[in-house]
């Protein structure tokens, strides 16, 4: 896409999902602009505590640009991303409390795979190297980090772990690895290279 010297805020959803998948970072940052206060207020729906709100909107987009090749253009954005927001909200609320709040008790990710099943014909090596190059980006910032956030940052967004799991491996109290996984995630957003002349 041809940039011509109008700024991005200008630009539609889809304008720059375009640019996002072609790994134009200053376009995540616009669409990361643009729908933050969106999905908090989504999660909210869903979760009161302020923290895990902030944690939960955080891991969201950290998921929907790392996924950014696999969003169906058939769909609005916004949808898109708020679905990926509520499914990492309930993956935060234990099953027995989704029972006592009548909320759904099945992953809304296998929701998300029906909705999103793109035709063959536009899978293709170009999405696997944008994939890549996404993936090694996060590694790199992640490598970047102070210390303290770089160890629990690689145990939660690469490895895997809960915090329950990463508190034990490091012998330190949960909240504490709540708050550096929640501010090394804020720090590798801001990470992001911005070019200003794209702004």
């Amino acid at each position: 896409m041809e940039k011509t010297g109008s700024k991005l805020t200008n630009l539609t959803d889809a304008e720059l999902v375009s640019l996002a998948l072609e790994q134009d970072q200053a376009a995540f940052i616009v669409l990361y602009t643009r729908y933050n206060s969106g999905v908090k207020s989504h999660i909210s729906r869903y979760v009161s505590q302020k923290e895990d709100i902030e944690d939960i909107c955080l891991e969201s987009f950290q998921k929907a640009f790392s996924q950014i090749g696999t969003y169906n253009p058939d769909y609005k954005f916004s949808t898109w991303l708020y679905r990926i927001a509520r499914n990492t909200a309930f993956d935060h609320i234990s099953r027995k409390d989704r029972e006592k709040s009548n909320l759904p008790t099945t992953s809304i990710s296998e929701q998300l795979t029906e909705m999103n099943e793109i035709p063959a014909t536009m899978h293709n090596p170009e999405d696997e190297i944008i994939n890549q190059q996404e993936y090694d980006k996060w590694l790199n910032n992640i490598e970047k980090l102070k210390d303290d956030y770089k160890t629990v940052a690689k145990m939660n967004l690469i490895d895997n772990f809960g915090y329950k799991e990463i508190a034990e491996a490091l012998e330190l109290p949960i909240n504490t690895v709540k708050t550096r996984i929640r501010r090394a995630k804020a720090l590798l957003l801001k990470m992001m290279d911005v070019s200003d002349e794209l702004l």
